[in-house]
């Protein structure tokens, strides 16, 4: 009677680890992840992903074509005659 307590004690000892270690490796999965996410952040904040200089002449130019380009959508007479 006292080896099957025992056994049985063991048992359940041994499964209660086992099922607590997958959250915990789980968490430890879920730190190394955020670890990297974090420093892909930083590396990204330190360069800029495209050169962002513009001049204000070339800024005007562009809204000057898309003005063009919306207002010869907007009428469907100019658009059938230019085809």
């Amino acid at each position: 009677m006292k080896k099957r307590l025992l056994l049985l004690t063991g048992c359940g000892l041994m499964s209660a680890a086992a099922m607590a270690a997958d959250p915990y490796e789980t968490w430890l999965t879920i730190q190394q992840q955020r670890g990297t996410e974090i420093e892909l952040i930083r590396v990204a904040n330190d360069k800029p992903l495209l050169a962002t200089e513009e001049t204000d002449a070339e800024v005007a130019g562009i809204l000057e074509e898309l003005d063009a380009i919306e207002e010869g959508n907007n009428d469907p007479e100019a658009a059938g005659e230019s085809q």
